[in-house]
């Protein structure tokens, strides 16, 4: 079974990143002309250079003017598009004044894309080039996004999970997510190579009940990591260093919190070994088990009698213990103290071994039974001693 726990580890984490910039230097050009209640007026648009981290184009789209009804500068609103389709909201104050060159403001408002919630400030300079009503002006901004540029990050209510679940309590020593935002500045995955998992990854550390823990994959909205080993049980304080600063939550930390591997909401990540050399990987070896056709790679129904291996996290302690944050390669059985129950369609589908085969990566084996019916099965496996169950709607086909 080694190579087919090599070959599913990676289902384990996926997650989606977002990049961030925050410098800004502008150079561009609008037309002047009057208007009946101010001195001046935008009535154009005009081009020029966004540097957000790297040049590119953008466009001065002239949404509404007014006066500030203090003076007689103007306010004219503006939006500025990126090439890459975010916009920066931002206000030009012009003072009414005499002279071919003069100077203004501008406050930056927020936008959308990587620009949301930003602000900042800086100075405008207006070089009159031709006479009234037309007055051809070349406008230069230049500074910086001030307002949340060290975003904050947060973890979102009930946060923290096994992998895959979504259930708030996890198991010491189990694969967990934390979901959240502006928890990393970017996207950043553990190489493997390591004989010890690292506790700390793109620049994050974290605690769970004062004890470090161990990093697999980072990104701004989740972290997956191991959880450390702990005998406590009950609430216990989950704590984040982030490049933008700590952020803090609380979970339960139970004896079990089972949580399956999945190929998609609904079906999971299931090998059928394939003794016959028949099956669609690893050289023959073994087929995914889910409906035909249902996927981009080849899947086939599970047969009555056929062994199918189920892979997970959370479901128990074993003996012998498994130390978190170490590399593992063997078989640890689940402490039968704590038993697990595998369920096709509410009837108990006795497994042959259910124990960690990975660090944190629990294995199930199990024989279908012939009282399963053919099509879609409600799978279940639950750890009653724990009050612990794996995902509702989660289904196993049989032929």
């Amino acid at each position: 079974m080694t190579a087919l726990r090599s070959s599913l580890s990676g289902l384990l984490f996926l997650s989606l990143c977002c990049a961030q910039s925050t410098s800004i230097s502008l150079t561009g050009s609008a037309t002047l002309g009057p208007a009946p209640n101010s001195k001046y007026n935008f009535t154009g648009s005009g081009g020029g250079t966004l540097t957000p981290g790297g040049a590119v184009q953008f466009a001065i789209d002239v949404i509404g003017t007014g006066d500030d009804n203090c003076n007689d500068n103007i306010e004219a609103p503006l939006t500025i598009t990126a090439a890459n389709g975010d916009k920066l909201m931002l206000t030009v104050l012009v003072p009414h004044t005499s002279g071919t060159t003069f100077s203004g403001s501008f406050a930056i408002t927020g936008g959308t894309g990587q620009y949301a919630g930003k602000g900042g400030s800086g100075t405008v300079t207006f070089a009159l080039t031709s006479p009234p009503p037309n007055i051809a002006v070349m406008v230069t901004l230049t500074g910086n996004l001030t307002s949340q540029v060290t975003p904050n990050p947060s973890i979102n209510p009930s946060g923290v999970v096994p992998v895959g679940h979504s259930r708030s309590a996890i198991q010491p020593g189990s694969w967990i997510s934390v979901y959240g935002k502006n928890l990393a500045t970017s996207t950043t995955v553990w190489d493997g190579q390591s004989a010890g998992i690292p506790t700390t990854l793109g620049g994050l550390t974290a605690t769970i009940n004062g004890k470090a823990a161990y990093f697999w994959f980072t990104s701004p909205g989740q972290i997956n990591l191991q959880a450390p080993d702990d005998s406590l049980r009950g609430c216990a304080n989950v704590t984040i260093n982030t490049p933008n600063g700590p952020v803090s939550t609380q979970v339960q930390l139970a004896e079990a919190a089972p949580s399956l591997n999945l190929l998609d909401a609904k079906y999971p990540a299931a090998v059928i070994p394939t003794p016959n050399g028949g099956g669609a990987y690893a050289g023959g070896k073994y087929d995914l088990a889910g409906p035909a056709g249902r996927f981009s790679y080849s899947t086939r129904p599970v047969k009555k009698g056929e062994t199918v291996v189920l892979y997970g996290v959370g479901f128990g302690p074993t003996v012998p213990a498994v130390p978190a944050g170490k590399a593992f390669t063997g078989a640890a059985p689940v402490d039968t103290s704590f038993p697990v129950q595998v369920l096709l369609n509410n009837n108990p589908a006795p497994a042959s071994f259910v124990g960690l085969v990975g660090a944190g990566l629990f294995q199930i084996n199990l024989v279908v039974p012939q009282n399963a019916i053919s099509g879609d099965n409600v799978l279940r496996v639950v750890t009653p001693g724990a009050g612990g169950s794996t995902q509702d709607g989660i289904y196993l086909t049989v032929q």
